[in-house]
């Protein structure tokens, strides 16, 4: 299977601990690292000019993708060629009009497995950026839109879902190897509002740490709380990320949280939004 790694990279440290300490990462027919773009959509719609291939894997630069990880993505483009030819984004972790969230991830804001193993795909309303799969073919694109780098995996799947096109989140495990934040970034609010602009007539969509809607109140609410849990210690310091992503994986691996290259997880550990 032929395909082209993707990342926007501002972080050379983080890119060569997680992402190009991949042991997949050698398989890729072409890995495209984009740096000083003011924004996702311009760095990958770039690289989408660049790529020879029509599968596309956009990745982020502190996500570590386990040994065996691409064989199932493979797996699950398999499965779902036989449901759905004309499928428009896969992703491992994405979000349900019903308020679940779906896939199979580890998130290190939380520091936890979300989801399980399962077959083919499961169709979703919106993706995590975490990880991004499209075709060239498709004819998607991101839209420049939408600023900075938040937002931009919801938008594509309401572009596909305009299309005829489904999402999907599949079971192919990799570790986010993320700092959590102590409070979202004004730039993630930011591509809230651009998205509640963009889509007003869809409202509310949603995403797989909040929900957009007309009045805002789920960004109001956020804030709010997540500052009172901070002063009255309610919460705990925000979690950075681990220096050695392969390390970490081994870890959970040996807690028998997964089984070795992502094959099996007893049990979801956590269904519920992530911090990206």
């Amino acid at each position: 299977m032929n395909w082209t790694l993707i990342t926007a990279t501002n972080n050379e440290t983080v890119l060569k601990n997680c992402l190009l300490n991949s042991p997949d990462v050698q398989f890729a027919s072409d890995v495209l690292l984009q740096t000083g773009y003011h924004s996702a959509a311009e760095a990958y719609n770039d690289a989408i000019k660049q790529s020879k291939t029509d599968l596309l894997i956009f990745v982020h630069q502190d996500v570590y993708l386990p040994e065996g990880w691409i064989n199932k993505v493979q797996d699950a483009i398999k499965v779902l060629s036989e449901t759905d030819t004309e499928w428009g984004v896969l992703g491992v972790w994405g979000a349900r009009s019903s308020s679940e969230s779906v896939g199979f991830v580890y998130d290190g804001g939380w520091r936890q497995v979300l989801g399980r193993a399962f077959k083919g795909g499961i169709e979703v309303d919106s993706l995590d950026e975490v990880v991004l799969i499209l075709r060239k073919s498709s004819g998607l694109r991101f839209d420049t839109r939408i600023p900075g780098f938040h937002m931009y995996g919801t938008d594509i799947c309401l572009e596909a879902r305009q299309r005829g096109r489904k999402c999907y989140a599949i079971s192919a495990f990799c570790i986010h190897n993320t700092n959590q934040y102590e409070m979202l970034p004004w730039q993630f609010w930011k591509g809230y509002l651009a998205m509640r602009r963009k889509w007003k007539a869809q409202l509310p969509v949603r995403t797989t740490c909040t929900k957009i809607t007309y009045w805002c109140w789920p960004m109001v609410r956020w804030n709010i709380v997540r500052a009172i849990n901070l002063a009255t210690g309610r919460d705990r310091a925000p979690v950075k990320r681990v220096q050695d992503a392969s390390e970490l994986y081994r870890e959970i691996v040996r807690s028998g949280a997964v089984a070795s290259q992502g094959d099996d997880v007893p049990e979801c550990s956590r269904i519920g939004g992530q911090q990206s």
